[in-house]
């Protein structure tokens, strides 16, 4: 994934337009609220459906629950609400589950746990591959070569020059999962914006 170093982020998010009015922006912190409310701190399933759902809304396609592994899928949310970094047969439990879907999934992990976990979409794929294609965008390793990526920007002497570009266009805080991720979206976003003009 060539795009993902500190440096090209941070080219990127000294040129960070936002888009207005976006529905996405606007719904993100309910979402990330609805997680931080749950009694207890545990995920039910009652939760997990509401929740697929509510991150579905996000996407372009029909969600699919496959709740046969019901408890195992609950007790990794769980985990990953705890701070458990999941390793690749766990993601694909996920995936599996919810929709046989990476990016889904990773929507979901993340507003459970938006300090440790990056939203990964066909934008961010684009933006990191410079490929046409989503081809590969499934496969569990890959996100979690994106997430060590965005740790390790993160995790740069001079982030808080990135995090202060990008924290300025929102009214609430971001985690730097979220502004890194918003950066390559964006970025994207506006490319094939001028690509159709």
């Amino acid at each position: 994934m060539k795009n993902l170093n500190f440096e090209t982020i941070l080219e990127d998010a000294q040129k960070f337009l936002r888009t207005e009015n976006d529905s996405y922006i606007q719904t993100y912190t309910e979402f990330i609220k609805y997680f931080e409310q749950i009694n207890a701190g545990k995920i039910n399933e009652h939760n997990l459906v509401i929740a697929s759902h509510f991150v579905y809304g996000w996407m372009p396609t029909i969600i699919h629950l496959k709740l046969e592994q019901k408890d195992k899928v609950l007790f990794l949310l769980n985990a990953v609400k705890n701070g458990h970094i999941l390793k690749v047969n766990e993601l694909e439990i996920l995936k599996k589950s919810i929709n046989n879907s990476l990016v889904g999934l990773s929507k979901l992990l993340h507003f459970i746990n938006p300090k440790d976990y990056a939203i990964w979409d066909s934008r961010i794929f684009r933006y990191l591959t410079e490929k046409k294609s989503s081809y590969g965008i499934d496969r569990p390793q890959l996100y979690l070569d994106y997430l060590k990526g965005i740790k390790n920007i993160s995790e740069n002497k001079d982030y808080g020059k990135i995090h202060d570009l990008i924290s300025r266009n929102f009214e609430y805080d971001i985690y730097p999962t979220r502004a890194i991720e918003i950066t390559m979206f964006e970025t994207d976003r506006n490319r094939q914006s001028r690509m159709k003009k």
